[in-house]
């Protein structure tokens, strides 16, 4: 037969176990100090990220004031290099232009030294031609047969200076007109 077993009722005077309660809080605690901490690092931590971040800003907006005012000087110099090769064209071209008129210069005194040298032997050959006219007329109002050949000789002579003086006369006029 069965024996039926009679248990007895719980006891509820039974003392109670306080060290899982302990463990619990003391683990609650711990957990509660560790989350604690991260909390703190992690705030700690975002504030130097925060200010980390704000002097990148603060260092990224002094080079952009840098760079804009860089380029500002960059283009001031642009212009000022634009100006002073402006400046330094136009000294060339006046300088080429001086030199094209100075060659020119030279090249008209050389002409207007052969002009004057070129005058000078007309001068020269009509003061020839002059005295030999004089001559010959000397000979004419003062007429002598015997004379008659040093007379004839005299206008042959007074014929060829005046005819040299008339023929580089002539191209005088022609070389002065161009």
């Amino acid at each position: 037969m069965h024996e039926l077993s009679i248990r007895s009722a719980p006891d509820f005077h039974r003392p109670v176990r306080i060290w899982p309660f302990v463990v619990l809080a003391i683990v609650l605690a711990l957990v509660a100090a560790v989350l604690g901490a991260g909390f703190a690092y992690s705030n700690y931590s975002a504030q130097e990220w925060r200010s980390s971040a704000n002097k990148s800003a603060q260092d990224l907006a002094a080079m952009t004031k840098e760079r804009d005012d860089l380029k500002t000087q960059a283009g001031d110099l642009q212009t000022k290099l634009d100006d002073v090769t402006s400046q330094y064209n136009s000294a060339s071209d006046r300088i080429r232009s001086l030199s094209n008129e100075k060659a020119q210069a030279g090249d008209q005194a050389a002409v207007f030294a052969t002009f004057l040298a070129m005058a000078q032997q007309v001068t020269r050959e009509m003061d020839t031609c002059i005295r030999d006219q004089q001559i010959f007329a000397s000979y004419l109002a003062n007429y002598r047969p015997s004379e008659y050949g040093a007379a004839l000789n005299s206008a042959r002579q007074a014929d060829t200076d005046c005819n040299r003086a008339r023929a580089d006369s002539d191209a005088l006029s022609r070389k002065l007109s161009g």
